[in-house]
């Protein structure tokens, strides 16, 4: 019989025995106590007929070796053999933590009392609720209820307050399925009727919306009419056919009616009627259908918001609480620990500092934000800027580089000639549009000239109307003030308004000379040219451009559509529309204990926070992705 015989060292390999009688005299002491398997750590192991073969050798535990004919005595009682160790015990895995909304935590987050975000504003305002007022909103503006669409950190279209949404073949008629899940925190469902009570709201001229060019834009049915205060409102093209499903008519096909939802979060009707439009105000009467619900709000300190126990909604955060703090010194605050994050433009200070601290450029991110431009506008209509030659003349008397390089910042800004910056959907090359806006001295004083205003003369001295704007903003005013003084001979002085003096003042065309900015509402071309359509935002009215825009805006997306958008940004810089300036690159700081996936580096290549910031109600999902890190114990973190 052939034998294939091994032992098993474990401190080593398997080996192949010898002989078999080295095999046998080893199972002998094995067996019988010569052999420490404790002290060498061996084992046999026998394949083949092994087994049969030790069933029939007769092994002798004699004081010495015998020859095989002797006869073998009794055997003694075979030693047990050792016992093997014991598998060892595997830790048990730590127990997973969930939050107050049932989402599980990364296994790197911090305890649950450190999951709280603290932000800055630096404008106090008159509501929360943006549907009440944007441009005097309070505290940055936090938003209770979802857009019927939102915005990933790629600037795409995702769902927000409707689930879905679909067309008619003629792009005028768009339906919006309200999710079925989302309740307001008193229980009460949130319907499409919260929707419809909203845009009638909008558009009441007795509530005066100071965002109502905005929605004007979509072109929905009567919308006009009823802000003029020639229809009722229930005469507006949004309505309810259940409580689930809400339906738009509009006028002129659109193709982009999802993305410009990213505005339009609801009022609570119920809540509305009850209380009146500002009982989000108030936490006695306030009410959310987001993860979020005001607990305190103190004007000019903070606005706190905590956990919305009641919420009902898909979407869920990491954090658990939200507050806004107040300060006009947002990088004193950020530096001092008082708040987690904070986004720019900082003053040009501040941006050195910012620049020359290697701690701090770690922690820096960078977004195009909404794409913003910043511009002036004139009052088209009247004398002198109803010649374009005196509005090409402001334009290349300009020069935007000084202005970037010893103003905002090269890593803050970029100079611009036209509305669109690159990067954004559809946007004209720079090039293009330098030829018409870009700084050209000579040619500026000869146009002006030929307007009848020879270096100055006889031109009317102007006041350059400013939207309470922080001292960067400031700063390049006084620089084009200066400029249109050295290169034109023309006299400017600077006036800051407060934000809702000037809002009333842009509304109803009242402003001879400004300055303002503009990002995006929604991530489509038709958007910017919209705020220069006739009788729109600015009361420059180009018959060339509107019936163009008309045109593009309801064509499907296409090479023709781009081609068109291009066209328009043209007219829009040559016939001196706006004179655009600058665009900002939005630097921002945030806290190396902030984590989660809105870091990550999108699309288009930006790895800050995406626009809005961190508002729960529309825009960029940024606050429903960030949550603190273990690592918050290292650094200096104020209280909650």
């Amino acid at each position: 019989m052939s034998l294939l015989l091994y032992f098993v060292d474990f401190h080593h390999i398997i080996k192949p025995v010898k002989s078999y009688e080295y095999f046998r005299r080893l199972v002998k002491e094995v067996l019988c106590g010569g052999y420490s398997m404790r002290k060498n750590g061996f084992m046999f192991l026998v394949i083949g007929a092994m087994t049969a073969l030790i069933l029939s050798v007769a092994i002798g535990c004699g004081s010495s070796e015998k020859a095989d004919t002797d006869a073998a005595p009794a055997a003694a009682p075979a030693a047990a053999p050792a016992a093997a160790p014991a598998p060892a015990t595997k830790p048990a895995p730590a127990a997973k933590t969930t939050n107050v909304f049932g989402r599980e935590m990364p296994s790197d987050a911090a305890p649950m009392a450190d999951q709280y975000l603290k932000v800055n504003y630096e404008k106090e305002g008159e509501s929360l609720e943006f549907p009440v007022s944007v441009y005097n909103s309070a505290a940055g503006g936090i938003q209770s209820g979802f857009s019927l669409a939102l915005l990933s950190t790629d600037l795409s279209t995702v769902p927000g307050g409707a689930t879905s949404w679909s067309s008619s073949d003629d792009m005028k008629t768009w339906t919006f399925n309200i999710d079925p899940d989302l309740t307001w925190s008193d229980g009460v469902p949130l319907t499409a009727h919260d929707y419809v009570y909203t845009w009638q709201y909008y558009a009441d001229p007795e509530h005066a919306y100071d965002f109502t060019w905005y929605f004007g834009m979509l072109e929905v049915e009567n919308y006009g009419a009823i802000e003029a205060g020639e229809k009722a409102l229930d005469t507006i093209g949004v309505t309810a056919t259940d409580d689930k499903t809400l339906v738009f008519q509009l006028d002129t096909p659109a193709p982009y009616v999802p993305g410009f939802m990213m505005y339009g979060s609801p009022l609570a009707k119920h809540a509305a009627e009850k209380h009146g439009q500002y009982y989000s105000n108030d936490p006695a009467t306030t009410l959310s259908s987001t993860p979020f619900i005001l607990k305190e709000w103190v004007p000019n300190q903070h606005a706190e918001f905590e956990a919305n126990v009641n919420y009902t909604g898909k979407i869920k955060p990491f954090i658990e609480n939200y507050k806004a703090v107040y300060g006009e010194r947002k990088f004193d605050a950020y530096l001092a620990g008082e708040v987690d994050t904070i986004s720019g433009p900082f003053t040009p200070a501040d941006q050195e500092y910012l620049e020359n601290d290697a701690k701090l450029m770690k922690e820096r991110g960078l977004s195009p934000g909404d794409f913003r431009t910043h511009y002036l506008f004139f009052d088209n209509q009247s004398a002198p800027f109803n010649d374009v030659r005196v509005r090409q003349a402001f334009a290349k008397a300009i020069d935007r580089d000084a202005i970037i390089n010893n103003i905002v910042g090269e890593s803050a800004g970029e100079p611009r000639y036209g509305v669109l910056i690159p990067g954004f959907p559809d946007a004209a090359g720079p090039d293009k549009l330098k030829q018409y806006q870009g700084l050209d001295v000579a040619a500026a004083q000869k146009l002006l000239a030929d307007a009848g205003f020879a270096n100055g003369s006889g031109f009317p001295k102007l006041e350059l109307a400013l939207r309470q704007e922080t001292e960067l903003f400031q700063a390049t005013a006084a620089a084009v003030a200066q400029q249109l003084k050295e290169n034109l001979g023309v006299d400017v002085t600077i006036n800051n308004m407060d934000r809702k003096t000037y809002m009333g003042h842009l509304n109803g065309h009242n402003l001879q000379f400004a300055m303002v900015s503009y990002g995006f509402d929604y991530v489509d071309a038709s958007n910017f040219m919209g705020v220069f359509k006739t009788d729109g935002r600015h009361n420059w009215n180009n018959k060339e451009f509107e019936d163009l825009r008309i045109e593009a805006g309801a064509m499907a997306l296409s090479d023709e559509r781009s081609a068109k958008m291009h066209k328009l940004q043209e007219i829009l810089s040559e016939d001196v529309g706006s004179v655009f300036f600058w665009s900002q690159v939005q630097n921002q700081l945030h806290k190396p204990y902030l984590k989660g996936t809105w870091l990550d580096t999108n699309d288009a290549g930006w790895s800050g926070l995406q626009f809005p910031d961190w508002n729960p109600g529309f825009g960029a999902q940024n606050i429903y992705e960030v949550y603190v890190g273990e690592n918050v114990k290292e650094h200096s973190r104020s209280a909650y």
